[in-house]
């Protein structure tokens, strides 16, 4: 018999990127291998297309037993005979809401036991993909991504989650100007970027491109860049930071220190206006997962500006330079947010049980490492609720401007970087 009890766990959504990065992970953080033995049971391997990414697929899989199995019931009668031969055998249950709640349960508030790695040999496969590109070995890297609806075309009910590539366009010419370059995934379907300067790879459309391109820039990027998609969770994999852009608040919490969050806005049109930040997190709005019930409820999702993006990507990059001179403005802005997010914990706690699936218990922002974009509420002085305006007494008041777009920006952001 051996030393440690034997854990089963079946998984045979391999093909989509976020299911494998997400969903490997955090099974292993919840059974580590100082605790148990893991055996993940996957499906056959059939052909290449059945897996989403087969390089991430073995990367988050490394060090385990894998054994491919042809069903739901091959799988159970495996665990079902390991159990009888050891008592100890757990099956770990496969649903990845349980997965999501015990994970963030047990490590909001304590170091991971587990974060994905790359080996020596890949980190040299690497280095010969760079020589290919024309990237040096010393180049600091962004990973990037947009969702689009082209990937998953008979998923038209989850188009809210999506945006327009275009929207990014001030931010990305920022980012490599600053010296960076930026690695950009997806796949075929989505829109090319042109005019771009050559140290944007756009991935889908290299033709060196291949499946280990994620997992390696991934893990190299000094930050990751975009949205909540499949890229995005191996990024969580990796421990990388994040900045995510056009974050509807019904997707789950990021789990890496240093994330930065911007949000879409919801407009109400019954009421002729913005929904704050509390409104929507304390109501049914934050569970709503399907286009339908924005639409019954007459609320549209609004995706970000150009000026928001490019605001939360100076804000970012700022940030990891330790360059920000805002500071102790966006702690005051982060306090107001836990505030906020404290109410919709508390009351998701109190009202919320199992027969409201796929409810969560807790509000997992109030759980989460990262931050809201101190810049985004800079930008929505309204977001978080009426904000009073300053006024300056005397002679000639003066009532403090509201924010403007891209120009205003440059002049009274970009005036306090030291290399602008």
């Amino acid at each position: 018999m051996s030393t440690k009890p034997r854990a089963y766990y079946s998984f045979f959504q391999i093909g989509r990127i976020g299911e494998i990065a997400q969903r490997i992970a955090k099974v292993r953080n919840l059974h580590p291998e100082h605790a148990c033995e893991l055996i993940l049971l996957l499906p056959h391997e059939k052909n290449p297309g059945d897996c989403a990414n087969p390089a991430v697929l073995e990367v988050l899989c490394r060090g385990l037993q894998i054994i491919r199995v042809a069903g739901s019931q091959e799988a159970e009668q495996l665990y079902l005979q390991a159990k009888a031969e050891d008592p100890r055998t757990i099956w770990v249950d496969p649903e990845p809401m349980t997965t999501y709640i015990d994970f963030l349960n047990r490590f909001h508030d304590q170091p991971r036991q587990y974060i994905a790695t790359l080996t020596r040999e890949e980190v040299e496969k690497g280095w010969k993909i760079r020589e290919k590109l024309g990237m040096p070995r010393n180049a600091r890297i962004v990973t990037f991504h947009v969702r689009e609806a082209g990937y998953l075309g008979n998923m038209e009910y989850h188009n809210f989650r999506n945006a327009h590539i275009a929207n990014y366009y001030y931010a990305l010419v920022y980012l490599l100007k600053k010296g960076y370059w930026v690695v950009r995934f997806g796949d075929r379907t989505m829109q090319p970027l042109k005019n771009l300067p050559e140290h944007f790879i756009d991935a889908p459309f290299h033709p060196e491109y291949e499946p280990f391109f994620e997992p390696y820039f991934i893990a190299c990027s000094d930050f990751y860049f975009g949205m909540p998609s499949g890229p995005s969770t191996v990024a969580e994999a990796f421990g990388v930071p994040q900045l995510m852009t056009n974050y509807p608040l019904s997707c789950g919490s990021n789990e890496n220190d240093g994330d930065l969050f911007v949000y879409k806005k919801y407009y109400s049109h019954s009421l002729g206006r913005m929904l704050t930040y509390e409104e929507i997190l304390t109501s049914p709005i934050l569970d709503f997962h399907r286009l339908y019930l924005y639409e019954e409820s007459e609320i549209s999702v609004i995706e970000n500006s150009p000026t928001e993006i490019f605001a939360a990507a100076w804000e970012m990059e700022s940030r990891l330079t330790r360059t920000y001179p805002f500071e102790e403005e966006a702690a005051a802005t982060h306090q107001r947010v836990k505030e906020i997010q404290k109410k919709a914990h508390l009351l998701r706690q109190q009202t919320v049980t199992g027969e409201y699936y796929p409810s969560y218990p807790f509000y997992s922002g109030y759980l989460q490492l990262g931050q809201v974009s101190h810049e985004f509420i800079r930008l929505n002085p309204g977001y978080l609720g009426h904000r009073f305006p300053r006024i300056q007494w005397g002679f000639h008041p003066r009532v403090e401007g509201l924010p403007g777009g891209i120009e205003e920006f440059y002049r009274e952001r970009l005036q306090f970087q030291k290399n602008p």
